[in-house]
């Protein structure tokens, strides 16, 4: 008797499943999309962010003598940037989704390539400069004789590949060369292209604060070509541009003293709110006429104010402080009072000044009271005088 036999299909259990495959391959994307969040979290974007900073008023900064000192009737305010460094994962959330007080430059050319710490101790001198311009703009201002003297040179840059590195840094003022005296750039480079490249030198080291006596520094010469001869090279400031990254340092015989605390701020940017700070304290105490002013710009041993940069943060800073008035530097074609202009709301009045004087005259106009600060400079040097190569100063 014969079997047939047939094959039939196998019977299938509806209860089991074949494995599925995209569970696997999502955790594979998951683990790259994690992979990538944390390294753009983590690796620096060469990007940074300006916000709005802080706005404070100067009074709480400047110190005078106790018997000088006048209350002071509404506030002068000084403002500044806040400077964020992004990584990658901020730095596409902000270019998405930043506010418009806000701006996104590359990091090099906020900070001219320089390494962060040059940039930062380059800031700190600004800072120092502009706080002692102001104090002898401001006294001056009020009538007082500010003799002043050139001292040495500001040291702005120094070349990590020169003899200088090491020896010297960004802040310290140069006063004299194997007794030579340096009192600018040109004497300077002077003193040091009398040397052969090799020589060892005594350079006479000091600090803005306290440029003399100041200290000792040996360092032996490098060489560099100029037109077609090897000189002898030192590497303070950019050797392709000649003076650039230094400038002459003043001294000046105040007839009592006034002192500014800065509060960590770098820049040069506050020249003006100390010069009007201080002829706040001085001068009777309502320069404002009750107002809560706000102020930017650099200022000149002239009396000249400076154009700065970051107005469109700092026009959201000074607003959020309460300011009724902001003053700015005159530009040209009014670029800085355009930008505050289209960041202040009505309730924020945006002026633009080209000298000190110009900034007092509008005060006045407002309601403010320029007591002693009416007088302005004496006539001669003492009133007038300013560093001999200013013009070639970094911080102006």
């Amino acid at each position: 008797m014969s079997t047939s036999q047939s094959t039939l299909p196998p019977t299938t259990d509806p209860t089991s499943t074949r494995p599925r495959r995209w569970p696997v391959g999502l955790v594979g994307v998951l683990i790259l999309v994690a992979g990538f969040v944390i390294a753009t979290s983590l690796i620096t974007a060469p990007y940074t962010e300006l916000v709005p900073g802080d706005a404070q008023p100067v009074s709480n900064l400047i110190t005078v003598p106790h018997d000088r000192a006048h209350p002071i009737q509404g506030k002068v305010l000084l403002t500044d940037v806040g400077v964020q460094t992004l990584h990658y994962l901020e730095y596409y959330w902000v270019s998405i989704f930043s506010s418009p007080e806000n701006q996104i430059v590359p990091t090099g050319e906020l900070t001219y390539n320089l390494p962060e710490s040059e940039f930062v101790d380059q800031g700190k001198v600004d800072m120092a400069e502009s706080e002692l311009t102001a104090q002898s703009v401001a006294l001056r201002q009020l009538g007082y004789a500010v003799p002043m003297r050139d001292v040495g040179v500001t040291i702005y840059v120094v070349d990590p590949s020169s003899p200088a590195w090491g020896k010297v840094q960004v802040g310290d003022v140069v006063t004299s060369i194997d007794g030579v005296p340096t009192t600018s750039p040109l004497a300077l480079q002077s003193a040091v292209r009398a040397h052969q490249p090799g020589d060892t030198v005594t350079i006479r080291v000091g600090s803005i604060a306290q440029p003399t006596p100041g200290h000792d520094v040996s360092v032996r010469l490098g060489s560099i070509t100029s037109n077609h001869k090897k000189v002898a090279f030192l590497g303070i400031g950019d050797p392709a541009v000649p003076f650039q990254g230094m400038g002459t340092q003043p001294v000046y015989d105040f007839p009592f003293p006034v002192s500014i605390n800065s509060d960590g701020i770098g820049g040069p940017s506050a020249g003006l709110a100390w010069t009007l700070g201080i002829l706040n304290t001085l001068g009777g105490g309502n320069l404002t006429g009750g107002r809560i002013v706000a102020a930017t710009g650099t200022i000149r041993p002239d009396g000249t104010v400076g154009d700065v940069g970051g107005v469109q943060q700092k026009t959201v800073a000074v607003e959020r402080a309460g300011a009724t008035l902001f003053l700015v530097p005159q530009t040209p074609n009014h670029a800085e009072l355009k930008i505050a202009r289209s960041m202040a709301t009505p309730g924020l009045t945006v002026m633009e000044v080209g000298t000190l004087a110009q900034a007092l005259t509008d005060l006045e106009h407002l309601g403010g009271k320029l007591g002693p600060a009416a007088t302005g400079p004496p006539a001669g040097p003492d009133g007038h005088s300013v560093p001999t190569d200013w013009q070639n100063s970094p911080w102006s």
